[in-house]
């Protein structure tokens, strides 16, 4: 039976942004988690040496996505080495809330997340974008929207976290939260001038995770195997219908379920990632009739990365929302 939310409040929004943050903290690490499977893995070096000869290939991806490889942030002009130093050593443990809000301040942490929000961004939205046939330039404001409301997410969810906060003070950061939002959705709203256009931007905004998924697959596919436009809409589509379809207990890619803490506990979490393999099983088959050989062969490894991404978010947000005992 599924578990449902019966405390609506703003809190979904302010827990979600730790999933963001726990997002780019998956991307961060990801380059270790490459370096581990190579190590421990040999039938996987060929792949992984083929998918980094492909990104040296694409500069421009490279530079968009350059926050998913080093093994330690470049500091940019703006940025101290001791900026840099707190930044690089931060992935090497756990924090605890009070560390994690100090850290989110770090300018090179900012730099940081920022790349990897428009790295993540880009792999959602570039569908849409070819859908609203939009020029490079409008693409790169489009991007830059997308990332400010991220980051809006993250800075004001992450000062959410501060144990010392009021009721008040917590009151006055949920309407903050909700202002900028408003304010980022009227800035999108503005840009595309076109209430159709926003609406399939809106449209496509429910299904970004689905979206981010198919985007993942779009970049680890080879030349000639590429997805054309209807095939990642339904692909995308697939992916919908058959997450709410399945009868997780406590579903953690349904936003809602995060505005009830006494449901992020460590036993609802890893029943979720139990039935989370299951769900993906399904999802193969239904995706084998899409989808090429070769296609399907990119998609299950594109599966494990997003179960380790969902792995990834959900133990941070256990972490910073004190669950993980529970």
């Amino acid at each position: 039976m599924k578990t449902e939310n019966t405390q609506p409040s703003r809190l979904p929004l302010i827990i979600l942004s730790l999933a963001v943050f726990a997002l780019g903290a998956w991307a961060w690490s990801l380059h270790g988690e490459i370096a581990t499977l190579q190590a421990e893995n040999d039938d996987l070096r060929p792949k992984l040496a083929k998918a980094e000869e492909r990104a040296k290939a694409d500069a421009t991806e490279v530079e968009k996505a350059r926050a998913y490889a080093p093994l330690s942030h470049r500091p940019s002009a703006t940025e101290t080495p001791a900026d840099a130093a707190a930044a690089n050593s931060a992935r090497k443990r756990n924090l605890n809330p009070d560390e994690m809000a100090t850290l989110i301040k770090n300018p090179a942490m900012q730099s940081i997340i920022s790349s990897q929000q428009g790295a993540m961004t880009q792999m959602a939205y570039r569908d849409l974008m070819d859908k609203l046939k939009l020029s490079p330039e409008e693409r790169d404001y489009m991007q830059k929207l997308l990332v400010a409301k991220q980051m809006d997410k993250i800075n004001i969810g992450m000062q959410y976290m501060n144990p010392s906060l009021s009721a008040d003070d917590k009151a006055a950061l949920g309407q903050q939260f909700v202002q900028a939002q408003q304010t980022d959705e009227a800035n999108m709203h503005t840009f595309l001038n076109d209430d159709a256009d926003y609406a399939t931007y809106q449209a496509y905004s429910q299904q970004e995770t689905e979206h981010t998924e198919v985007g993942m697959l779009e970049t680890a596919l080879g030349s000639g195997q590429q997805l054309d436009p209807a095939t990642a809409d339904s692909l995308a589509s697939l992916l919908s219908s058959t997450r709410q379809s399945f009868p997780f207990t406590v579903d953690f890619n349904n936003e809602s379920n995060f505005a009830n803490p006494a449901l992020i506990t460590g036993t609802n979490v890893n029943k979720f990632l139990d039935e989370e393999t299951q769900y993906q099983a399904q999802v193969a088959d239904k995706a084998a009739q899409l989808l090429t050989p070769a296609q399907m062969d990119a998609f299950k490894q594109n599966q494990a990365a997003m179960m380790q991404m969902n792995k990834q978010k959900l133990n941070s947000i256990l972490q910073l929302s004190g669950g993980a005992n529970k």
